[in-house]
């Protein structure tokens, strides 16, 4: 029996659902036994010569001084040495950590998160071992554009949107109809906070989709996307990402939740590429996702980013500081958001404002203008920069981007630009 062959029956036993969601790929998956794990079977021993990295002869790095010079007060083993393939521990520990604390620290079990190259690196490796031409993998609509690629064009699986939306307003609606028309192995992506829209649902709205997941009879593979967590202006919203209910929820046998985020975001550092996959397993189970995860991540990246990753330790070490410095963030943004949702009112007669009350974004439906000529006409005749979604009649503002002193500007070039 090949070691992925005794990862599969493990997961048959342990986690039915995960077993048979699997692609390919992800049925052959299994860390192997070659250089990385080599090395760290000789950590710590007296003679360490396995790596090819330069140290100083005692394990300690030797980088070129001006690269140190940028790099003061962070851990040099984790900025200047290869690290392990799916992060440091520590890190990963800290990261789950702060992943309960603000979920109001559930007590349920999952495994303790893989470090990846990023938030789309993170769902690039669960379309890897998930994602195959025999998947369905249920997308919103309107959505990020990167997960066609990542699961379409890359994995070859059929794309089905299911409408998030009707009348500018969340459509409960629209999942249950996908989930109800995806009979065989699939893949539900649930974004909220939701780009583009800004929206994240009401504590009711949340309970609904949970009830309707967890009736689903699957096999199902729930990837909640939690990109913009924590960035929510509008009382009566989930506060928490609505992965902790799933995995409170989910029936093993024919479900599973599995969390991506990162430190963009989460930790305003968008230059880092550092995500995090969470998978919600424990036990074995956990263990055995866990190679297959390393597999991917070793077959792609080799590891995530070390200077990256040391400047996210430190963060992390000041959780009480850094949660400070979040919160007055979401304030600033939130100020945008209520200025936005004031001056985009002027525009009620020429376009439907969706709703919105989270995320960096805001849609103007259009009224059957074509988005992409509006958006073409407010550059060149307002000096206005929008995103279009063509197949919505839509324009996507990020007012993460504006300064609350200029949003009643923007909306003056937006009425104009309208008319």
């Amino acid at each position: 029996m090949t070691e992925a062959d005794r990862l599969n029956a493990l997961l048959e036993r342990e986690a039915p659902a995960v077993a048979r969601c699997l692609s390919p790929l992800g049925r052959a998956a299994a860390f192997p036994k070659g250089i990385t794990w080599m090395g760290e079977q000789a950590r710590g021993c007296a003679v360490d010569a396995t790596l090819g990295q330069t140290t100083d002869g005692s394990g300690r790095p030797i980088p070129v001084p001006v690269i140190q010079a940028g790099l003061v007060d962070t851990d040099p083993a984790i900025s200047f040495l290869y690290g392990p393939v799916q992060g440091p521990l520590g890190v990963r520990q800290a990261w789950l950590e702060r992943q309960r604390r603000h979920a109001g620290n559930p007590t349920s079990t999952v495994a303790t998160p893989c470090a990846t190259h990023g938030l789309t690196h993170s769902l690039s490796v669960v379309s890897s071992l998930f994602a195959d031409p025999d998947t369905t993998v249920l997308v919103p609509d309107p959505a990020w554009d990167s997960y066609g690629l990542i699961f379409g064009m890359h994995a070859g699986a059929r794309m089905r949107p299911w409408s998030t939306h009707r009348n500018g307003r969340f459509d409960i609606g629209g999942l249950s109809d996908a989930l109800a028309q995806t009979p065989g192995k699939a893949i539900l992506i649930l974004n909220f906070p939701a780009n583009p829209s800004g929206y994240t649902p009401s504590l009711a709205e949340t309970a609904a989709i949970v009830e309707r997941v967890a009736a689903h009879p699957g096999p199902l593979v729930v990837v909640t996307d939690d990109a913009y967590q924590g960035w929510i202006y509008a009382p009566g919203r989930m506060r928490r990402s609505i992965y902790w209910d799933l995995v409170e929820r989910l029936d093993p046998t024919r479900a599973f939740a599995i969390k991506v985020d990162g430190a963009t975001k989460e930790l305003v550092f968008f230059a880092s590429r550092v995500g995090f996959v969470t998978p919600g397993l424990g036990g074995e189970a956990a263990e055995a996702l866990e190679s297959k995860i390393k597999m991917v991540l070793r077959g792609t990246v080799g590891s995530p980013s070390g200077p990256a990753l040391a400047l996210i330790a430190r963060a992390l070490a000041d959780a009480e500081g850094t949660d400070r410095a979040f919160a007055q963030r979401v304030a600033i943004l939130g100020e945008r958001w209520a200025a936005l949702k004031e001056g985009l009112g002027r525009l009620e007669d020429r376009a439907d404002v969706w709703e919105f009350n989270s995320a960096f974004f805001a849609l103007l439906h259009l009224r059957g203008a074509d988005a992409e000529a509006t958006r073409a006409r407010l550059l060149r005749d307002q000096g206005v920069g929008t995103i279009a979604f063509a197949g919505h009649g839509a324009l996507r503002i990020a007012f993460c981007a504006i300064h609350r002193d200029a949003i009643g500007d923007l909306c003056d070039r937006l009425a104009r630009g309208l008319t």
